[in-house]
């Protein structure tokens, strides 16, 4: 049972509140649904069966910050290695975002922060599929962190970057 006013990740939908549970009537049916708003997406609302298994497969709990830490603290001297075929690629991508791994998450867009300053020194920009794949990971990871850090979306790269130096001992 989730609880009420709380945060979870539903999907690919990023950081919902729980709002409500309640009886609702659709198609006829009357079913229990979790009320679940996306923080993202402040006008829209989503309706999870309570009893559809598959569905509620897709909530996660939010990470605690010791657990964003610890991943932050992960991270340096990992990569994930680039991949040059586009559609291989992009199977990757839709792999990544279903199992929602947040550690991973930051895996693939440090590898496209770096691909993109690359193909910036060819004089090229990134493929349109690895600049929607960079604003997705972002938008997941950076909403969630910022939620539990009670930090801006914007201020999460920073505080990333901060994290690292101190895991790394760099100033």
């Amino acid at each position: 049972m989730l609880e009420l006013n709380s945060y979870v990740i539903y999907g690919d939908n990023g950081v919902c509140l729980v709002a409500d549970k309640r009886k609702e009537k659709f198609a006829g049916v009357i079913r229990e649904y979790y009320i679940l708003k996306p923080q993202g997406n402040e006008g829209s609302t989503l309706f999870v069966p309570t009893d559809n298994e598959e569905l509620l497969s897709k909530m996660r709990s939010i990470l605690s910050k010791k657990e964003i830490l610890d991943i932050i603290h992960s991270l340096p001297g990992d990569e994930i290695p680039w991949e040059e075929d586009n559609k291989v690629r992009g199977e990757y991508y839709a792999e990544v975002f279903e199992r929602g791994d947040r550690r991973e998450l930051l895996l693939l867009i440090k590898a496209l922060y770096t691909h993109r300053n690359v193909r910036k020194e060819e004089g090229k920009k990134l493929w349109t599929i690895d600049e929607n794949a960079m604003k997705h990971a972002e938008s997941l990871v950076y909403e969630e962190f910022a939620t539990v850090l009670g930090i801006q979306p914007e201020e999460v790269v920073d505080f990333i970057g901060a994290e690292i130096e101190k895991a790394t001992g760099k100033n």
